[in-house]
């Protein structure tokens, strides 16, 4: 489905694993999502938040689906709440093309696709005492950020990920899920 803010529109397709009897409906999800996704657009740079223009794909699926996915495309054969696919720019995807040619004919390239594990998202949202809509909009903005590029392998990478995320989840009225865990442990 399309969305719009007045900065940006976006394009969200949500997506269900045929046995999942206790998942909401997309249609369900579509707004809670949409918010997430104008979130973010408030939260980051402006050059950053344009790329949420692009066509993002969100599965939700089980997790043996999870498993496998995560086995075939990140060599580890566990089931894990988040995993995000993102597309390469076209000029990575199109080498040939020299400073004199332009990308102006190449199609826009999606964002990328998510694949969330709906019963991790319903078992960590009762470890950590979170309602399974705030932490899927965690996971969800999570998997997005990955998507455009961001991620936690060192320390200084990690804090501003998690400075991003809890500024646009703050922007939701959703409390800090890194203050949880710290409490949790």
């Amino acid at each position: 489905m399309i969305a719009s803010t007045p900065s940006a529109t976006f394009s969200l397709d949500i997506q269900l694993a045929p046995n999942l009897d206790d998942a909401p409906l997309p249609r369900v999800l579509q707004g809670e999502l949409e918010a997430c996704l104008v979130a973010l657009t408030q939260t980051l740079p402006e050059t950053s938040a344009q790329s949420l223009s692009r066509d993002i794909c969100l599965r939700l699926c089980d997790e043996a689906e999870s498993q496998a996915l995560n086995r075939d495309y990140r060599e580890r054969d566990k089931p894990t709440n988040v995993l995000s696919f993102g597309v390469l720019a076209p000029e990575a995807l199109f080498p040939t093309l020299d400073s004199a040619d332009s990308l102006d004919d190449v199609p826009e390239m999606p964002l990328g696709d998510l694949a969330i594990c709906w019963p991790i998202v319903v078992q960590e949202a009762r470890q950590q005492h979170k309602t399974t809509s705030h932490h899927l909009s965690h996971l969800f903005i999570h998997g997005v950020l990955h998507l455009m590029g961001w991620d936690h392998e060192v320390s200084a990478a990690a804090l501003a990920m998690e400075t991003i995320e809890r500024a646009a989840l703050a922007q939701l009225g959703i409390a800090d899920p890194y203050i949880s865990q710290i409490v949790d442990a």
